[in-house]
This record gives structure tokens, sequence and C-alpha cells, in this order.
């Protein structure tokens, strides 16, 4: 018995010990570990689940991780741990042992501890919370249950109306105690873009993207903070940006000089994504053709609260007297018409959230603003997505559910995600929820069953539903302007799904509707003060059939307000902008007292300058924005327009130093005949001197010359082959011959009007031009090609003495329809030999350089002259210019307006 006994210890004991070696040798990888063959699933993700451990008793002969766990530490061993408890074994299922693919299974690992690190209660919570949400969404849970929907409380006004300019004087005070968010994550692929949407030009007429005119409309509030407060004013902007565009959206602030802000006033903080989920038990999606990499996705704007919280700027702008939040969308270029109007709503009414809101249509694709009422007393006002709101409302009583009121607009306003909190209030809840919002999840099940899905899906939040998070006591509001087009514009959609929006009845909002309706809202607000402003036309972009506004632009220095407006154009009656005007003007201090604008006309200035234009008439051709026809060669962002710009011709008028400038009155300017008429500048005391300084240094170059305070020029398609080279132009004698030769052209002009024009008064002007010393101020007048990078020249212009300039602006009338005027050969005559006569003149004198001879006898004209040399020439279109550049790094320098700015720098 006693041997019997021996012999079961003993062979106890070394069937112990063989399991105990075999389990040891499996986890150092010298033994391979036995495979579980899984049942039939329907993913490749699926399979790798089945495949995991089924119990605690097959764990005990069979290791999960196959011996890896080596090449872990403590915690990164624990969260496996963590995450095989909660069903996520598929993950590691099939790793081989170490020594095999070990960098890919540390990757893996790298990857679940930052998923694990950048969500709150990290993965594990994700996961629960996936699981609950799923389930939801599978039994078709309503997130509304027991709640009552109401019409919410707010102001609706029209645009421009006396309402909402008195609510934008507001506002601008109340910016002064503003911060602004952009939410701005995305990239440009759904557009059919590659960039970032931020550096998207918002139109063709400035070339400037988006981001530019964000920062220099932020800058025109700061601007008149600073002046209202009489001391130093810094408003701060946040930028969320996501993996995909942070590096990207550094790059284009630190390539533009942060468009003009500070580098402290900008914050950008980068938002993570979240792990992706592959069915209704919630399993971690990996991508298909690597398991070792997990599949993520943005985990929605909601997260611009946590972050925001995390960083510590909303207690830093409360301690700094910090008053409003501003958020706002990265692509809808008409954000700040409206939003100093509720900011100003906000201020009146002390709203804890005001949402900027458009009209809607019932049963539209857009979210609807309602007031929550539940039976046991909770309360809140909130965005109800529209595929919820009319459920909702039959659900509790309205049988006819979502429908369009007396007006023809559903009760529940628009939500567009522009929102304004209030500081102290958004201060204590960030505290309390940490800026976590309430996530939901919308999976795309492939039928009726709901048991797969189309693809992985994950959790969202969405910055709007911050409300959710305040009691019920908040005061919780909207602001709608009725006029949409005033408002909300996006950029969100490429060509082909526009069109399909259009004609599912609507809108498109596509880069092509984005941009015309900047034009539109312009002329619509320069019409309700009183202007004349032709159109609009119908034009077709990608198919897409829209008003076509004339092309109307301005610098948010400018004006920002509808007052400002009114103060820039003090006589409205007086301005007429034709259906064919292009008018960009990219300066704060300029006032439009009159204006007749048949063309392209582009007003720069420096800071100091203050432009007046008055009495100012432009007839040329202009620029064309011409449709692309398939097979069209084009830069993504014409493309996704329809449409790119020829600049055939463009009066650009730029002032490069500090003066008091008015352009004149009573001047034509008929860029198809390839002429303009001369300017009367008048400048401050200062100005006039250094002007004159420039008048009499004979060696000042051309590029100098193209420094000075005053440079205008019309930039032709057709530049003309005898442009007049200034520094090669005499000083003494160029007063002299510019009165001589502008008499002579003034003669041809009238004659051909069959106007009697006295000899007398042209020899008078010209004696007396011979004898009084040389003008104060000179306008150099060039001539050139904006579509190619030549022609743009610099020459010296005639000035009209002020007494005189009505009555000879008015002689130099030519007509546009480009046919060559009467006096036209008696004026090239008359020219001819006044330059010869001052050639010889010249070579007595020793100054034969003052005349460039080597186009035979034709001096080459400035703008007086050039009219008759050139008049018989019809303007050609140049080869397209682009309106914008391709790269965001040259967005400015690009767009048609710098073409011909460009071209004379060059020369």
């Amino acid at each position: 018995m006693v041997r019997a006994s021996e012999q079961t210890i003993l062979l106890g004991v070394l069937v112990f010990s063989g399991l105990w070696l075999s389990r040891y040798l499996r986890r150092k990888g010298y033994l391979r570990q036995p495979v579980h063959k899984a049942g039939k699933q329907a993913d490749s993700t699926s399979a790798q689940h089945a495949s995991s451990v089924d119990s605690q008793g097959d764990e005990q002969q069979h290791d999960p991780l196959n011996g890896n766990e080596s090449l872990f530490d403590r915690k990164e061993n624990m969260l496996l741990q963590q995450l095989r408890e909660l069903d996520q074994g598929h993950l590691f299922a099939s790793w081989p042992p170490p020594g095999q693919a070990d960098d890919k299974k540390q990757q893996l690992m790298q990857q679940l501890v930052h998923l694990d690190a950048s969500y709150n209660g990290g993965l594990a919570a994700y996961i629960r919370n996936a699981k609950q949400l799923l389930q939801d969404s599978r039994e078709g849970k309503n997130p509304f249950e027991g709640y009552v929907p109401e019409v919410p409380n707010g102001e609706r006004m029209d645009f421009g109306s006396a309402s909402f300019v008195e609510h934008e004087r507001q506002g601008v005070k109340a910016a002064a105690q503003a911060a602004f968010v952009l939410v701005a994550g995305g990239l440009g692929e759904r557009l059919g873009y590659s960039g970032i949407k931020l550096a998207l030009p918002v139109e063709s007429a400035s070339g400037k993207c988006f981001l530019q005119v964000y920062v220099e409309s932020i800058l025109a509030l700061q601007k008149k903070a600073c002046e209202d407060q009489g001391k130093p004013v810094e408003l701060e902007l946040v930028i969320m940006t996501s993996d995909d565009t942070h590096s990207r959206t550094q790059d284009l602030l630190d390539d533009h000089g942060f468009f003009g802000m500070q580098r402290h006033q900008l914050h950008l903080l980068k938002q993570e994504k979240v792990a992706c989920l592959i069915d209704n038990d919630a399993h971690l999606a990996v991508e298909k053709d690597d398991p070792y990499v997990i599949q993520r996705k943005p985990h929605g704007h909601g997260d611009v609260h946590s972050l925001l919280h995390s960083t510590g700027l909303v207690k830093k702008w409360q301690g700094n007297g910090v008053k409003w939040v501003c958020f706002f969308q990265d692509t809808n270029g008409l954000v700040f018409r409206a939003l100093p109007a509720a900011l100003g709503v906000s201020s009146k009414y002390d709203f804890d959230v005001n949402s900027l809101a458009v009209p809607r249509k019932a049963k539209e694709a857009i979210g609807g603003i309602a007031r929550l009422r539940h039976a046991d007393g909770r309360c809140m006002t909130i965005n109800v997505e529209y595929n919820q709101l009319d459920p909702l409302l039959r659900a509790t009583g309205n049988g006819q559910g979502d429908v369009n009121n007396e007006d023809g607009w559903s009760s529940y306003p628009g939500n567009i995600n522009q929102l304004i909190l209030k500081v102290d209030s958004y201060a204590q809840s960030l505290e309390e929820t940490q800026g976590i919002i309430a996530e939901f999840v919308n999976p795309k099940y492939t039928d009726a069953s709901k048991t797969a899905f189309k693809s992985s899906t994950r959790l969202e939040c969405m910055m709007q539903d911050y409300p959710k998070a305040l009691p019920s006591s908040a005061a919780v509001g909207f602001t709608l302007v009725n006029q949409v087009w005033s408002t909300y514009s996006p950029v969100k959609n490429n060509p082909a799904d526009a069109l399909a929006k259009v004609e599912a009845g609507g809108p498109s909002h596509s880069a092509t509707s984005g941009e015309l309706d900047i034009y539109q809202v312009n002329c619509r607000a320069l019409q309700m003060l009183g202007a004349q402003v032709d159109g609009p036309q119908q034009a077709t972009f990608n198919d897409l059939h829209l008003d076509f506004y004339p092309r109307v632009v301005w610098s948010p220095f400018f004006a920002i307000t509808t007052d400002d407006l009114k103060a820039k154009f003090p006589s409205p009656a007086r301005i007429h902008l034709h259906r064919n005007a292009m008018l960009y003007i990219d300066h704060f201090d300029v006032q439009v007292q009159s204006l007749d604008l048949d063309g392209a006309l582009v007003v720069e200035a420096q800071p100091g300058a203050s432009v007046t234009i008055d009495g100012l008439q432009v007839h040329n051709r202009g620029w064309e924005w011409q449709p692309l026809k398939e097979g069209n060669s084009a830069a993504e962002h014409e493309k996704i327009r329809g449409f790119t710009v020829a600049a055939y011709e463009t009066e650009q008028v730029k002032f490069s130093e500090p003066g008091n400038y008015t352009l004149p009155s009573k001047t034509v300017l008929e860029g198809e005949q390839g002429s303009s008429g001369d300017y009367e500048e008048e400048a401050d005391a200062s100005s006039c001197q250094a002007e004159s300084k420039l008048e009499h240094d004979a060696s000042r170059s051309q590029q100098d010359r193209q420094e000075g305070n005053h440079t205008v020029w019309t930039s032709s398609s057709e530049p003309s082959p005898n442009d007049y080279s200034s520094e090669k132009h005499g000083t003494s004698d160029s007063a002299v011959v510019h009165s001589l030769l502008h008499d002579i052209m003034t003669k041809a002009a009238a004659e051909a009007k069959g106007v009697a024009t006295e000899t007398k008064e042209a020899e008078k002007l010209a004696a007396s031009s011979a004898k009084s010393p040389k003008p104060k101020d000179e306008v150099a007048l060039k001539k050139g090609d904006t579509g190619t990078p030549k022609g743009t020249e610099e020459t010296p212009g005639h000035v009209v003495p002020a007494e005189a300039g009505d009555k000879h602006a008015r002689t130099e009338e030519t007509q546009a329809t480009g046919s060559p005027k009467k006096g036209s050969k008696k004026a090239k005559t008359d020219i001819a030999e006044a330059t010869k006569d001052l050639k010889a003149e010249k070579a007595d004198n020793g100054a034969a350089k003052g005349v460039d001879s080597a186009q035979g006898d034709a001096l080459k004209p400035s703008s007086p002259k050039k009219a008759a040399a050139s008049a018989s020439k019809e303007a050609q279109p140049s080869s397209p210019v682009k309106a914008a550049p391709s790269s965001p790094k040259k967005a400015a320098a690009s767009s048609p307006k710098k073409q011909a700015a460009e071209s004379a720098d060059k020369k």
C-alpha cells in the first residue's frame, strides 16, 4: 500500500511539473499557442473577437496574450486585462508569440494607452457608454421622452432694420469684453478641396481666405473697442483643430504673420479622436489592412468645452473681465454680419446661452431650437435635430407635427451652431461637468433588424448641446435674422452634392453660393442705404442657377456694422454700381461720396492715409467670372466654384504714405479705350512737401516712384507698346509737355464731340504751365496687363489745376464702345509734332535722354495722351487670371486684384 501511495504521489508530482513546465515554455514562446477556431461571423473583426478566450476555465489551459505580457509594463498589462474583461479580446487573439511583430504590438499598445488617456474615464468608460447608447439606438429610445416642445423665447429682427442697428451698437460695445472660439477641425475633402477649409478663399474679388476674414473681423471689433474705451484692448481667438488640421492651420498663421493679430492673442487647441465601434456589442474596430491599428474618428465639436476647461482659458478670461464667449464655424463667411447684433441681444437680456439662428422650413434638414418642458418640472431650451422634432411634436399632442406658420416658416428657428455664452455661468458649469457634453451614437444599419452596421460608428458630442448641463433657471434664448442670405451661407457640399440638395428643394451650401452670397449681402446693404445697384443677373456655375450681383467687397476694417456703412457712403443716392461692377475697398479710412462704377475698381491704402472718393466715374472692361466647362484645367478652389476669373482691366488706386487724399470730381475713366482721366489729389501740407520733393528728384527710380503717396493705374489686357518710362522722363520739361499734350488731347476730344473749343484757352493754359513751377502733386498712372506678368508700368500723369479740373475732365471723355473718336488721328499728329519739338529742345540742352526714341517719333504718353494713341485698339482679353491660389500661402497675392500690383512691382 505504501509503495502504491508513493507511486501515486510521484505521478502527481510529475504531471503537475509537466503542466507547469508546458505553461512556462508557452509563455516564453518555446511552444506554439493552440488556436481555437471561431464560428462563422459577419466580418473579419467579429471573427477576431470570436477567437478570444471563452471562459475562465479555458484561461487555465490557454494564455490569451500568447506569452506577450513580457513586452509590456505593469500599467499596460492592467489595461490589457481590463480590455479582456470588457470583451475586447479580439484585439490580441491572433498575436504571434514574442519575437514576432513585436513592434506592431507595441504600436497598438501605445494607441490604446493614448485612447485611454484622452477620454474622460478612459477606454472602459467609453466602451460602457457605447454599449448603453447602442442599445438605446437599437431599441429606438427617444432621448426626449417625457418632454413637450414649445416655441422658445428670443429676438427676431430684419437685417438692417432699426432693431438690428440698435442691437448691433450694443453688441459692438459688448465685444470689448468678448473672446472668440472658432471650431475648425475639418479638411476640405468633402468639398473636393485637399487643403484645410480655413485656407479656402471666401470670394474671388479679394482672394482672402476664411481665416483671414475672421481674424480681420475680430481686429475690426478690437479697433472699435480701443477707440470707445480710449485704451488698448486685445480680443483673443481660440481655434479648435484636429490631427488632420493642426499643423496646417499653424503653418497658415505663421506664413501670414497671424493676419495682423498678436501671437499671444491666438490659441490653437487640438481635439483628439475616439475609437470606432464595429457592432452593437461595442467591439473596437481595427483597420481592415492592419489589425494592429484601431480605427479612429472625430468625437464631434462638443469637445471644445472640455478643451477650454482643461486649458484653463475660460477661468483666465473670467479673471480678466471677459463677459462673453462667441463660438462660430469654419466656413460661414457671413457670420460677422449678424454676430454683433446677436451679441447685443445677449447683453440686453443677459442670456446665459444665445443661439444665432435663421428661419427654417418645416421638416428642413436643419436642427430646430425648442424649449422642452418635462412633466416633473424640468425645462431646457435646446437644439432638436430635424428627424427628432417632427416625431416629438406628433407624439405630444400636435398631430400635424412640424408645419409652417402663416409666414411660411416653421415656428422653431433653425440652428446654425453660432453660439454666445455668458462667461460667469459657463465657467461654473465647466467646473461642475469638466466640460463633458452628453454623447449620442448614430450607426448606419444594414437593414431594419439593426443587427449589423454598414460601416463602423463612434460616439459623438455637439457643442450646441451645452444647455443640457444648465439648470432650468438658466436664461437660454436665440437671435433670429429673418433674411437667411444676410447671416448664413456655409460652404460644406461638393458640386455634385450641392446640386442634389437643390434638386431636393434645399439650399446648395456650396463654394459657389458661399461666394455669390457675399456679393448679394453687400449689394443689398447698399441698396437699403439708397444706392443704385444694378442687377442681379442670372448665372449658372456647376449647374447651379444663382443670382449674380455686382461683385462688391470690402475689408472688415472698412465696415463691419450698418453704422460703418452709412458713414462710408454718406450720400448713397450719388452711388451707381452697374451690373458688371467689381468694387474692392481694402482700407478703413475711405469715404465714398459719389461714384459711378462700370468695371473694376480697387482702392487700397496704408495706415495714416485718409481717402475721399467724390465724383469718380470708372468705365473699363473689368473682370469676368467665366464658367468652367467640362475638361477645363483649373485649381481645386475654382473647380468647386465652377468658374475662374479673368481680370481684363482694373482701376487700382493706392496710397502708400500718410495724408488726406481726394479722388477728383467728374473724372471719366474709360478703360475699354485704354485711357484714364486725370486725378486731382489733395494732400496735407507735409504730404505736399514730400511729393514736391519727389517730383524734383530726377534720379529717383521707377520702383521708388511706385512707393510714393498715390499710385493709380488702369491695367488692361492689351498694354500699349509705347509705355512711358518714368525714370527717363525729365523734370524741367515734363510739366510743360504734359500740359501741352493735355491741351492737344482736350482739343481733339472736344472736336470729336462737336463742341467748339477755342485754341486761345489751350495756348493760355500751356503758357501758364510753362511759366509756373512744377505742380505740387503728381499722380502716377499705370497701364498694364493683369493677365500676364508684364505690361504694368508706371507713368507720370498730368495734374489738372483745381480751378480747371471739371472742365478738362469733361472734355477728355472717350466712348466705351471700342471705336476711336473722331479727333484721335489729329491728336496723334499733334503728339508727334510736340514730341519732335521736345526732342530738338532737349538735344540743344544736352538732355536727349529724356525722350525714348526706341519707338520712332511717338512719345510714350501719359494717361491723357495715351487715349488717342490706343483708342483705335480694342482691348483683348488675356488668358484667364486665377482668382485665388491653390496654395493657401499665396492667398492674398494671387487674386486678380493683385495681378496688376505684382506686375507693376516687377517692372
